[in-house]
């Protein structure tokens, strides 16, 4: 149950959404056959690997395709309960079940790999009576998962996320949160599409038990990728921009459509910028096996800001995120500065 940015793989049409929900439980039950069939051949490669890393990763990955069978599984159970979707608890009742999902999931992760979340300071989730939005920097296995938990678990918000609709791949997933009325974001192969619409609708729906999740970058953050955008930029003249990237090496450019679409249609909603680091050079499954178990914590930091402190016309939204921006970059480089250098 990963919550994270797949912009290469385009959506799945509803009819392929509904047959990969009925056959789920299926494919859980032949994955948990073949794990059961080579886990004892797997333990033979102690000797070369003394930390079974793999087997973890995989009892893990394992683990997690089981909590996301259960919400598929709990979210037939509330339709039939409520065919209409018109329960007086039918929020409550999806955000109880990520939130005892996202919950287990973080402690197997804690036990099975040593994931571990770490809070700077104290995190205040907005005031009563205003809607949250959340600000995040992408970078890391699972970054999009523990903010999701932090504000279900710790906030006792529900979460309305802004994520890539290849994540409707995700069964589970995607039926919990198209009922929380999370918007999916159109991949680019769908031409035509408003993406920014989509946000904007949604931020004029908030209410104030709810916390709107965006990744202004749009995708992780990666060495390679940082270095592959000032390159694009400076190939098509852009050198000043290009310029500001490379001066902000821990973070992609933040795009402030989106957030500035939100701020317009919310404009009474507060704001949480969040900083977050540890885990950010294991950017793929070959580094995230070596790490295990995780020597590093996810540390996070989270400021809010009053609805009356952030601006709401696009140019002025524009020069806020790149000042807010600039200051996590600061506050991640000088993290990872420490952790080099103790």
């Amino acid at each position: 149950m990963k919550i994270s940015s797949l912009p290469s793989l385009p959506a799945p049409p509803y009819w392929l959404r509904l047959v990969l929900q009925g056959i789920y439980p299926l494919v859980g039950i032949f994955f948990s056959l073949l794990f059961v069939a080579v886990a004892p051949f797997m333990l033979l490669l102690w000797p070369w690997d003394r930390r079974l890393a793999l087997l973890r990763c995989l009892f893990l990955a394992l683990y997690i395709m089981w909590e996301d069978i259960g919400l598929v599984v709990e979210c037939w159970y509330l339709r039939l309960r409520s065919p209409r979707g018109t329960s007086p608890t039918w929020d409550e009742d999806h955000l109880t079940l990520i939130r005892r999902a996202l919950n287990n999931v973080i402690f197997t992760a804690g036990k099975m790999v040593g994931f571990t979340i770490d809070v700077e300071g104290a995190i205040t989730v907005g005031r009563p009576g205003h809607p949250l939005v959340v600000i995040s920097r992408h970078a890391g296995p699972a970054d999009s998962l523990a903010i999701a938990w932090l504000l279900a678990s710790t906030a006792g918000r529900i979460p309305r996320i802004v994520l890539a609709d290849a994540m409707l791949w995700d069964p589970g997933i995607a039926m919990v949160l198209q009922r929380l009325d999370s918007y999916f974001v159109p991949s680019r192969s769908g031409a035509g599409d408003d993406r920014t619409r989509g946000v904007a609708d949604l931020a004029s729906t908030l209410t104030s038990k709810d916390a709107m999740l965006i990744f202004p970058e749009g995708r992780n953050w990666a060495p390679d990728r940082h270095e592959a955008l000032v390159e694009r930029l400076r190939a098509r003249g852009e050198h000043e921009r290009a310029d500001r990237v490379e001066s902000r090496p821990w973070v992609l450019e933040a795009r402030s459509r989106g957030v500035a679409a939100i701020r317009e249609n919310a404009p009474e909603a507060d704001v949480m910028v969040v900083a977050h680091t540890g885990l950010d050079m294991l950017t793929g499954p070959g580094p995230v096996i070596r790490a295990v178990p995780f020597r590093n914590r996810l540390t996070f930091r989270g400021i809010t800001h009053r609805s009356e402190d952030v601006p709401t016309e696009p140019g002025e939204v524009a020069e806020w995120l790149d000042a807010e921006w600039d200051e996590l970059n600061d506050w991640v480089g000088s993290h990872i500065e420490q952790r080099e250098h103790p």
